[in-house]
């Protein structure tokens, strides 16, 4: 027996897994087998659907019942195998939480809102350890320490809802980690989560692994994150595993066409900047029935003639020491692929489109029932100006809470910003009455985060794309309202065939494809696009991406891009502008922030984002940022970034710095940024 897997804290060999469903079944999991050493971090990859969270539920013992069951093999926890026992015998829940515990994806959802997290954490280390209510409450406030929860004594009687995103996955750390678990399973744990406070998260749970010797299972879509933090890799697709190795062979020399396909459609930090992402063809579909063929063959590119009529899976064979691959083509040739380089497209380009001046937006807040008291006002937007070029892309990134989506929804009209101006088409929109609206947000359309809350359930997608033609009385008749229906599925790459479907038969990239074309429909100057792929696998963010630059450079459409992957707006935009506390901090050309960046908070949020390397990504400058987001209704006197930041000085906490030049085409409000000569 491998030497490796004698040591193993987890093995999980030749795992079937079956979901029985009213007429047919499902599976998700097709003769998975691995491997988790004590105090080793492991990382899983894939897309949505590859099987990654069901396999973890599995060894968790947790799969829906009646319809979801283990099928075949062995799950082997510290030498027992635990695939025989019943689901809801006493002994598996024993299991549960002393020897093996799971972070899950959403923690507000995870964690009993009528509870205090005190009474949360207690509740375990008593179900598990022989331990007084005294010890019980000892041991917790020490576990809050641990995942550095500040105050942690005080903050015991507190509710979920007091707590940030952040702490309260910070809380969820903690409530697995109350029985010393051997194996911790985190499932997606920070993809909520903001670049920064996922850096904050992962470093923790690199610093439990080493403290504890726990061992560590991170399920992920984020290569950056497993290169980063992972030891080794095991890339799953179609419920099978398909390649697994060190990160160095799987970053460095890939075999699989699958994974060299997920590398070559992530944006990085590093990429040149005219590198065309280059998404995987098709998308994932559900298997309903066992295996008999590569479960990758329809979407390859590197298929052979030794790929057509297999009756089983490709079996695994050893690249080199360590390193497996499950494929037929040994000769899989791994390239970065490189796309034209694009270039500004129309003539008006360099023309101002859009100009905000001194902007400000205030949300009252009241407290009380009937009687209602201002208790203050929430400054989500204050003193910010920002000019967008025609033809250009600009990125609008921070942490959340930052003001970004705000900023978006003031230049819609959206919201009537509480002071300032905001030019478009010569005249001053802020100022606009709402009737007066109409011909501004025909000009002025948004792309939504999530593809499918956008998209009404009960109509059909044609109808949904055809709404503003009708809406802005665009068409004279129902043949051009056809043709002009049909040449927008086509313009965003979809079959006009598909327009009497419905959101729910569709893809989250095809949705996604609605939801542009819908906004194409009234034939807008500029396009808000507010976080459009971050709820998208990345093979089908690549494709919204190349989308939206061709749709760029083809009509001249003027993008405003909110994210927090600052890859993706490197990739995207000519322009970013960094804001925090309402604020912008800093702004300029994408060449300048991020070869230059001057502002303390901008150096760390490029230092969260992991490249997908993980030589290149050891090589760099890494600063961690501590603490979390100061509220909108107390925001900090002076600096508001002084509370956070490693340069801050008494002046920094009395004065607000002014946001200057500090190089051509390049603004910072720091008072230790050097002005330009």
């Amino acid at each position: 027996m491998n030497t490796a897997k004698q040591e193993a804290v987890l093995d999980v060999q030749d795992l079937y897994v079956e979901f029985r469903m009213k007429h047919h079944s499902v599976y998700p999991v097709n003769g998975v087998s691995y491997y988790v050493r004590r105090g080793e971090i492991v990382g899983f990859v894939g897309e949505s659907g590859s099987g990654k969270s069901v396999t973890q539920m599995s060894s968790m013992r947790l799969l829906a019942q009646p319809q979801g069951h283990i099928a075949g093999g062995k799950i082997i926890l510290d030498g027992q195998d635990i695939s025989r026992i019943p689901q809801n015998d006493p002994e598996i829940r024993r299991i549960r939480g002393a020897k093996i515990a799971m972070i899950f994806q959403e923690p507000m959802s995870s964690l009993n809102p009528v509870l205090t997290i005190g009474d949360q954490i207690t509740e375990s280390i008593l179900l598990h350890q022989d331990v007084t209510k005294e010890e019980a409450v000892r041991k917790a406030i020490e576990l809050l320490e641990m995942v550095r929860i500040p105050d942690a004594a005080s903050r015991m009687n507190n509710y979920p809802h007091q707590f940030s995103g952040g702490m309260c996955q910070r809380i969820m750390i903690a409530i697995a980690m109350s029985c010393n678990p051997d194996l911790l399973i985190a499932d997606e744990a920070t993809t909520a989560l903001d670049v920064t406070i996922q850096a904050q998260i992962l470093e923790l749970l690199r610093d439990v692994v080493r403290k504890t010797n726990t061992s560590l299972i991170i399920v992920t879509h984020n290569l950056g994150i497993v290169a980063r933090y992972a030891d080794r890799i095991y890339v799953m697709y179609g419920g099978t595993v398909v390649e697994n190795g060190t990160i160095y062979d799987i970053f460095k020399h890939p075999a699989h066409p699958y994974t060299i396909g997920l590398i070559n459609s992530i944006p990085r930090l590093d990429d040149d900047k005219d590198r065309q992402l280059v998404p995987i063809d098709g998308s994932t579909t559900a298997i309903t029935s066992p295996l008999k063929t590569c479960p990758f063959y329809a979407r390859c590119r590197q298929r052979i003639a030794a790929c057509d009529g297999l009756t089983a899976p490709p079996e695994k064979y050893e690249v080199n020491e360590g390193h497996y691959c499950a494929c037929v083509n040994r000769d899989v040739e791994f390239r970065m692929e490189k796309g034209k380089v694009r270039e500004q497209s129309g003539e008006s380009a360099g023309e101002e489109i859009l100009r905000v001046n001194h902007v400000s937006m205030l949300f009252p807040v009241y407290s009380g029932g009937v009687i209602k008291r201002k208790i203050g006002d929430n400054k989500a937007l204050s003193d910010v100006s920002l000019t967008i070029r025609r033809g250009s892309s600009v990125g609008l990134v921070g942490e959340s809470g930052c003001g970004k989506t705000t900023l978006a929804k003031c230049i819609m009209r959206l919201y009537k910003p509480t002071s300032g101006e905001i030019f478009f088409g010569g005249r001053d929109i802020a100022a606009l009455p709402e009737r007066d609206l109409k011909d501004v947000r025909r000009k002025i359309q948004f792309i939504f985060q999530d593809p499918y809350g956008s998209l009404n359930p009960r109509k059909k997608i044609g109808t949904i794309v055809g709404q503003p033609l009708l809406n802005n009385h665009m068409t004279n008749s129902r043949e051009e309202y056809d043709a002009r229906v049909s040449e927008l599925f086509t313009l965003v790459g979809l079959d006009p065939s598909m327009r009497d479907r419905f959101p729910h038969e569709l893809s989250g990239g095809q949705r996604q494809r609605v939801g542009i074309a819908r906004a194409l429909a009234s034939n807008p100057e500029v396009l808000v696009c507010d976080e459009p792929v971050s709820a998208l696998d990345v093979s089908i963010q690549a494709q919204v991406l190349n989308l939206l630059e061709d749709l760029k450079e083809r009509m001249g459409i003027t993008i405003i891009f909110i994210a927090h992957d600052l890859s993706v707006v490197r990739h995207m935009c000519d322009e970013i502008a960094v804001m925090y506390l309402g604020r912008i901090v800093e702004a300029g050309e994408w060449e300048q922030l991020y070869a230059n960046s001057s502002h303390p908070y901008t150096r760390m949020l490029f230092s969260a984002i992991p490249i997908p390397d993980p030589e290149l990504d050891k090589q760099r400058d890494f600063e961690l940022l501590q603490g979390e987001i100061p509220s909108v209704l107390n925001v900090p006197a002076g600096c508001a970034f002084h509370t956070r930041c490693p340069l801050a000085t008494e002046e920094c906490a009395k004065k607000v710095p002014e946001l200057k030049a500090v190089g051509t085409a390049h603004l910072c409000s720091c008072i230790h940024a050097k002005g330009k000569e």
